[in-house]
């Protein structure tokens, strides 16, 4: 998180203020949405999944567009910027017991080995981590803009 927090903030004037952590049961979901409620739009958001794999769908600034699925893995982070900050999106589909690639952050050789009940938990959960900067940057917006693309994973 630290190495993809340092390159959104490297897009200029980004300075997470706020987290969201959502909890998921193997059987849950997340229908589309945007998240719009914060003041500057042009800002980044970036989100860490734990756990469970899951279906991530990218649609366009309307629901009559098709969503890209993209499978969203125990330690990826998916960064919504320029375009894609205001595209709906949502998790219709978590799988349960799914092999990690490692520690609970997955994918490295220094991710720590989880204790058996956070590796039992995290067996049929997901966890989802998500930064976003809720009040007005610094500069009054920049970074993230249109130009900068999309969703990156």
């Amino acid at each position: 998180l630290r190495g993809a927090s340092g390159r959104v903030q490297a897009s200029g004037g980004y300075s997470a203020d706020a987290a969201l952590l959502n909890f998921y049961g193997s059987k849950d979901t997340l229908g589309g949405h945007k998240d719009d409620a914060e003041l500057d739009l042009s800002q980044p958001l970036v989100s860490v999944s734990l756990g469970c794999d899951a279906v991530f769908l990218l649609g366009g600034t309307t629901k009559g567009v098709r969503p890209t699925a993209m499978l969203v893995r125990s330690g990826d982070v998916v960064v919504l910027s320029g375009r894609s900050r205001s595209c709906f999106h949502g998790v219709p589909r978590i799988f349960s017991k799914t092999p990690r690639r490692g520690g609970v952050a997955g994918g490295g050789k220094r991710s720590p080995s989880p204790s058996p009940s956070l590796r039992g938990y995290l067996d049929e959960h997901r966890i989802n981590v998500s930064v976003r900067m809720v009040g007005r940057g610094a500069a009054g917006g920049g970074g993230g803009g249109e130009e900068d693309g999309g969703a990156g994973v």
